[in-house]
Parts: C-alpha cells; sequence; structure tokens
C-alpha cells in the first residue's frame, strides 16, 4: 500500500526534504489574487508524491521539520487523512469529521486562510 500526498515548494524552507519522497508530477500553479494570504507569492509549485505506508510517519515529521509557517502539506493512506503543519501533524481516519475540524481549526489558529485549508 502506497500513501500519496500534495505539497507546494513554497511551503518548504529546506528542499532538501524532496530527496526523501518520489515525486510523481509537479505543476505550477497561477492563483487568483482573492485566494492569496499576505505572505503567500501567486505562482505555487505544486509537488503530487507517494511512498510505501509502512514510511509515512517518518516522512511527515521530517516534512514538518522542513516547513515555512502558516502552510501545511497534506497525503493520505487508504485510510487515513495526515495534514502536516511546522511542528505538529494531524492523522485521522477517512471520514473523521470532528478531527477534521480540528485539523482546520489549527490551521486557522495559523493565520492560514480558511479557503485554502481544503483537503
Amino acid at each position: 500500500m502506497k500513501f500519496k500526498g500534495l505539497l507546494l515548494k513554497e511551503s518548504l524552507k529546506d528542499l532538501k526534504v524532496l530527496k526523501l519522497i518520489k515525486i510523481v508530477k509537479e505543476e505550477k500553479w497561477d492563483i487568483p489574487k482573492e485566494r492569496l494570504a499576505d505572505y503567500q507569492p501567486d505562482i505555487w509549485n505544486a509537488v503530487y508524491y507517494e511512498g510505501d505506508e509502512k514510511n509515512y510517519k517518518t516522512i511527515s515529521k521530517k516534512l514538518s521539520k522542513a516547513m515555512n509557517s502558516k502552510w501545511y502539506i497534506n497525503m493520505n493512506t487508504p485510510t487515513k487523512e495526515i495534514v502536516i503543519f511546522p511542528e505538529k501533524i494531524f492523522e485521522y481516519e477517512k471520514g473523521n469529521k470532528q478531527k477534521k475540524e480540528e485539523a482546520i481549526k489549527y490551521g486557522k489558529s495559523l493565520g492560514i486562510p480558511e479557503k485554502q485549508l481544503d483537503w
């Protein structure tokens, strides 16, 4: 089984962490100004990645330590959602609305726009 995820290169302060994941696709996204926070650039570099499910906890921790503030990264396994913030990780069973709301609330407390908390 695999984990899969999406991150934005702009969310990382240390790009060396990308060597730990298998990148399956990259895209450039032009983001409309109304979707951006003041601290965000208007072009994002999206990275789709995957890996062996047994390694997702280790990878999550390393991504969390490599992040800029006010961003998040998400990944999932066949049964779990993992939302990675700088120095904090939320992991919950897919469909658990209460745990998802806790992660969204935490993201908002960091200053991440609610409209971006849409995993």
